[in-house]
């Protein structure tokens, strides 16, 4: 029997021994990549890769090994992988396999290129979308504390919940990027251990119930935080996740029609601020404030895994005006009756308010979407611009209004 050293044994084509094996590729990608049902186990969808030009494997549907980002590796790591057997053997193996090989190959043409979608700086090509199958991606919600398997029990959230490849215009990178999404009115959420972003616009996903009531949640985590902790695969009133707390002033018409809101926002800054607008927007009596279940933690979901925060939280009750004090861009209001969601105490009226969301534009447009909504209810309003430098300077950008009434007046 012929010998092969270790770097002639690597040097078999993959894509041959998988033929030898009766495995058939499903599609070719960028790059020379080709997609098979994994020789490992039974399944629907292919998660089993070979790169040709480098002549290894990627098995997308189980969980990497120590010291790796994703299973695989070269065409002796296969052969040992499927028969179990030492190095040695594995050449030997190889080495009779190697005179009878099904060359030349008959592989499908390549895969049409996926979509091409630009956010903000960023362009992603080859976007492609798939039900979530791969076991990588499974275990990453596994350790985030999700409990899948009841979650999944949902045909919605398995539409809404999907695998997605990409590439980023201008790497060089032969494998593409893969990660969980998550379904908006904009794009898709995407979430994996390395990469927190969106791919397409921001936007809302409402989740239609049948029962009165809207739950409202930051992001699509603390929902699927909110249905392990309490057990439910799904929850009979209708589910807002935001996936942007910037993006509330957007959903305001919709929740100002609901008989109750269930607010499941996060403990930081902007999750009180936003907290404060939806009660100066909506009768206090129709909100009840959940995020009290973690408190001491940032989130729903690191209440679940039990995750403290990294930075130190606003304290408890904290004043929005005095969390604002770093807000690029804020609407200062002054009501001609009491400003809404505040109290009377002591027959002393509050007639002013203070509102800002992200430091950004969109920050900015909501600000300016929320002018619009206060509309007649307004006395005076400036909307303002931090500027840079000692003293706190700022700039006015808006303002409209009398600014001749007393901001705090008593009966």
């Amino acid at each position: 029997m012929v010998r092969l050293s270790t770097a002639a044994a690597k040097q078999i084509p993959l894509l041959a021994i998988m033929a030898r094996l009766g495995c058939q590729p499903l599609g070719c990608a960028a790059g020379g990549n080709y997609y098979f049902r994994s020789p490992f186990r039974e399944e629907q969808t292919a998660s089993f890769v070979v790169c040709e030009p480098k002549n290894v494997w990627s098995d997308f549907g189980e969980p990497p090994g120590p010291g790796q980002k994703v299973a695989g590796g070269d065409v002796l790591a296969l052969v040992m992988k499927l028969t179990g057997v030492s190095l040695p053997v594995a050449k030997l193996t190889l080495a009779a396999w190697s005179a009878d090989l099904p060359l030349p190959l008959a592989l499908p043409p390549a895969r049409p290129a996926g979509a091409t979608v630009a956010t903000g700086l960023r362009t992603f090509t080859d976007v492609r979308v798939e039900p979530l199958t791969w076991a990588s991606l499974v275990q990453y919600l596994s350790s985030r504390g999700i409990n899948w398997p009841l979650v999944q029990r949902s045909v919605r959230h398995q539409e809404h919940v999907q695998q997605i490849f990409y590439q980023v215009q201008g790497q060089q990178r032969s494998k593409p990027y893969f990660a969980l999404a998550w379904k908006t009115a904009g794009g898709w959420e995407v979430r994996s251990k390395s990469f927190q972003g969106t791919i397409g616009g921001k936007g809302l996903t409402w989740l239609p119930g049948h029962e009165p009531g809207v739950m409202v949640f930051e992001g699509f985590m603390d929902y699927f935080s909110a249905l392990t902790y309490y057990r439910k695969s799904h929850f009979r009133c209708t589910v807002l996740v935001l996936n942007s707390v910037s993006l509330l002033g957007e959903a305001l018409p919709q929740l100002r029609e609901a008989e109750m809101i269930y607010w499941f926002g996060d403990n930081d800054a902007a999750g009180i601020r936003a907290l404060h607008l939806l009660r100066q927007a909506v009768p206090s009596q129709c909100i009840k404030a959940f995020n009290e279940l973690y408190r001491g933690f940032k989130d729903f979901n690191d209440f679940l895994t039990q995750t403290r925060p990294g930075k130190p939280l606003p304290p408890w009750g904290a004043e929005p005006s005095r969390l604002s004090q770093k807000a690029e861009f804020w609407l200062w209001a002054v009501f001609k009756e009491r400003a809404p969601g505040t109290k009377e105490v002591d027959n002393i009226r509050r007639k002013c308010s203070f509102y800002s969301y992200s430091n950004d534009q969109a920050g900015l447009d909501q600000l300016r979407l929320l002018r619009n909504q206060l509309g007649e209810q307004l006395e005076y309003y400036r909307l303002c611009q931090r500027l840079p430098g000692p003293g706190r300077p700022f700039r006015i950008l808006e303002y409209a209004g009398r600014y001749s009434v007393n901001p705090i007046v008593t009966p």
